[in-house]
C-alpha cells in the first residue's frame, strides 16, 4: 500500500467534551495529517486526543490551551504544539476515537485529516 496518491479525508469533530469514531475504508492503513481547531468561544484549556479505545492517546494528543474568540490552532502551524503527533501511523481496520476536551470552557468545530493508503 502507498500513499503516492493517497484517499485524504477530512473528519468534523463538532461536539467539544465528546468522544466521536472514525474508522477508515477497509483494509487501507492511515496517516494521521493534521488536527484544526476554530474557536467560536474563548477556550481556557483545550485538547483533542486521538487513540484507541484501550489507548486514549496512541497517536495524538494535542493541547491547544487558551484560544480567543475566532483564534485556530494546527498541529501544522509549527508554534501550539509542535510534538502533538504521537504516531501518525493507523493499522489498517482500527476504530480510532477522538476526544474533544474544552477543560473548563470553549467551543467551536475541529478538523482530523487522515490519509488512507491507495
Amino acid at each position: 500500500m502507498s500513499y503516492s496518491i493517497p484517499n485524504r479525508r477530512c473528519y468534523p469533530i463538532t461536539a467539544v467534551a465528546d468522544v466521536s469514531s472514525i474508522k477508515g475504508p477497509k483494509g487501507k492503513t492511515g496517516r494521521l495529517v493534521e488536527i484544526h481547531v476554530a474557536a467560536t468561544t474563548t477556550f481556557t484549556a483545550g485538547s483533542i486526543k486521538i487513540g484507541t479505545g484501550s489507548d486514549d492517546d496512541a497517536y495524538a494528543s494535542f493541547s491547544f490551551g487558551t484560544l480567543a474568540d475566532t483564534d485556530s490552532a494546527s498541529t501544522l502551524d509549527a508554534v501550539t504544539d509542535t510534538d502533538a503527533i504521537i504516531n501518525e501511523n493507523i493499522p489498517a481496520d482500527t476504530q480510532v476515537e477522538v476526544t474533544y476536551a474544552n477543560g473548563g470552557a470553549g467551543a467551536g468545530p475541529a478538523m482530523v485529516v487522515i490519509d488512507w493508503a491507495d
